[in-house]
């Protein structure tokens, strides 16, 4: 079975002309009152370039979606999300699909929640897919 990674193109390509429409704000902002410049007026420039800067970082989280299979573990990256979430296979009670997520219940800890909303049809079927495929070679509850 094979890792899932989903790109989330359009989203990237969004913050990143987000990211450069701050960065011009900022440097407008000091060119239109290059006259008359107090303090208040480089501390606005200066952050909104911070701004600009973190849309085009990866401050904000991942642009894509990324489930690798690991030796007994699951570590998910998901869009958006500031950190990595690793699932060992022995907690996992059972998963559940719904509309727009996918929720892995874990028998100890609190059961974490794949959001889909922001996905196509055919993304989703792909983690649809990918989490069906897991939860029979795993022998994991699928459903309620």
């Amino acid at each position: 079975m094979n890792n899932l990674i989903i790109a989330h193109r359009r989203r990237l390509i969004s913050r990143k002309v987000v990211g450069v429409l701050w960065i011009i704000v900022a440097i407008g902002s000091l060119i239109v009152r290059k006259d008359i410049l107090e303090t208040r007026d480089w501390v606005r420039s200066i952050a909104f370039f911070i701004i600009g800067i973190v849309f085009l970082t990866p401050l904000l989280g991942s642009t894509k979606s990324q489930i690798e299979i690991c030796e007994g573990y699951l570590k998910i990256i998901w869009l958006n999300w500031l950190r990595t979430v690793t699932i060992q296979d022995s907690e996992i009670e059972r998963i559940v699909f719904a509309k727009d997520s996918v929720k892995i219940y874990r028998k100890e800890e609190k059961a974490v929640n794949i959001l889909l909303f922001s996905m196509g049809k055919e993304q989703k079927n792909r983690v649809y897919k990918f989490f069906t495929e897991y939860a029979q070679q795993k022998n994991i509850l699928l459903g309620n």
